[in-house]
């Protein structure tokens, strides 16, 4: 079974940074509920985020389904860890 790397939260320094350029939404992730390994397999896979937009632009924080993220917005920032394991993150939608 693979290592989830991404299982303790990090409130003050997101493992990775999503934004969609057409709405001004940004997903900070903090925390992975899998491993990448397993995510793969879910459709379902969440991760732990603090999610700002022009509606709440201080952020609010909860579980996001991962395809929602991966299908709408591109990585703007990630520690070299998670870059290692989902990788640059950009047009994951086209996979």
């Amino acid at each position: 079974m693979a290592k989830n790397l991404f299982r303790k939260t990090a409130k003050d320094k997101p493992y990775a940074v999503y934004e969609d350029p057409r709405t001004g939404w940004r997903w900070e992730v903090l925390h992975t509920w899998k491993s990448r390994a397993s995510e793969d397999k879910d459709q379902y896979a969440r991760w732990f985020c603090r999610v700002k937009s022009p509606i709440v632009p201080d952020g609010e924080m909860g579980d996001v389904y991962r395809c929602g993220i991966l299908d709408n917005a591109v990585l703007v920032d990630a520690t070299d860890e998670w870059r290692a394991e989902y990788g640059s993150g950009f047009l994951w939608a086209a996979l």
